[in-house]
């Protein structure tokens, strides 16, 4: 990913949890009403994610920001 978007910023965990569980509560949401779209009706259900993901861009970069708020909150609850 040559062309990727870095992002930095610092904040409480109790606000990285709270963000962590809101996104993860849109991303829930949104994968729920897509997943049983017309539209994915007969995409496979091994593929239907990934191809809702190739089409809405927002939703891949939900999970990105998930795994990155999961991975900081982890790291400072070792320290």
């Amino acid at each position: 990913m040559g062309n990727a978007v870095i992002v930095t910023t610092q904040m409480p965990p109790d606000q990285a949890r709270a963000l962590r569980a809101a996104v993860r509560a849109q991303y829930r949401t949104s994968l729920n009403e897509h997943w049983y779209a017309d539209e994915y009706r007969h995409v496979p259900e091994k593929a239907r994610h990934e191809r809702i993901l190739e089409k809405f861009p927002v939703m891949a970069a939900q999970i990105s920001l998930l795994a990155a708020l999961s991975l900081s909150l982890k790291a400072v609850k070792q320290s």
